[in-house]
């Protein structure tokens, strides 16, 4: 997993509608993510420049520099970024809590999700029994 972020929390709708399309394209410039943006609700160009510094700032994404323009990807996948959002919200809470609220996330699954999560946490409770 790379190395977590200063802030994992988006400031806003558009923050959250902006690392959508990162993720989305995988990398882009300013102009590319002003494309995906919904015709409704395009923001100006500065607007989502400004939006997209704050974030790599943060260390939510990575700027590098190709030809005249800065093209911006993820610091993380978005599944890890989920994960760690979600770690961090538990970190606080008490253990049944915590119990609660995974439980809640898996009752929301499908089959084939929670079969998945059954292997690998077999496989975890497997490895952790190894001297």
């Amino acid at each position: 997993m790379t190395k977590r972020p200063k802030d994992l929390d988006f400031r806003g709708d558009l923050q959250a509608e902006l690392m959508t399309a990162i993720w989305k394209l995988g990398e882009a410039t300013v102009e590319q993510v002003r494309e995906v943006q919904p015709k409704s609700r395009l923001s100006a160009y500065n607007t989502v420049q400004t939006v997209l510094n704050r974030l790599t700032d943060r260390g939510l994404l990575v700027r590098n520099r190709k030809g005249r323009a800065f093209v911006y990807r993820p610091a993380l996948e978005e599944s890890e970024y989920v994960a760690l959002s979600i770690a961090e919200r538990l970190d606080g809470a008490s253990p049944d809590a915590r119990r609660a609220a995974l439980v809640n996330l898996v009752d929301n699954l499908d089959a084939g999700e929670i079969d998945e999560i059954a292997r690998r946490a077999n496989r975890i409770k497997r490895s952790r029994r190894k001297p």
